[in-house]
């Protein structure tokens, strides 16, 4: 089980990395030269996608913000003892995502989504 887990979060983090680059090749020059300015003008904080978040936090990145890892994140999430927020302020505490990002709902959408399906 843990093997096709950690299969499934590795393809879904190759996939995160692979559809922007098919879709800058695909782009006319007005949409690269937007796809480019719009990457300098973001801020100096690396900034992680949901998906690279989320699996971050489920191999035990954020254990010293109180993020556990592997099942228990999934069982603290279904519990309630950790919520998309949650990891979004631990990954800010440790400069991987810029404070901004609390107040984005997309984002913290989708890092709901994914630990809901951390078990799936």
């Amino acid at each position: 089980m843990k093997r096709v887990l950690l299969s499934a979060l590795s393809v879904l983090a190759l996939s995160s990395f692979i559809a922007p680059a098919t879709f800058a090749a695909e782009a006319p020059i007005e949409q690269k030269t937007a796809i480019v300015s719009s990457t300098f003008n973001r801020p100096t904080s690396v900034q992680l996608t949901p998906n690279a978040l989320v699996i971050s936090a489920y191999r035990g990145s954020y254990i010293n913000q109180g993020i556990p890892s592997y099942t228990q994140l999934h069982h603290a999430y279904v519990i309630g003892q950790v919520t998309a927020e949650d990891l979004v302020r631990a990954a800010i505490a440790q400069g991987q995502l810029s404070p901004q990002t609390l107040s984005d709902a997309g984002y913290i959408n989708t890092v709901d989504t994914k630990l809901g399906s951390l078990n799936q």
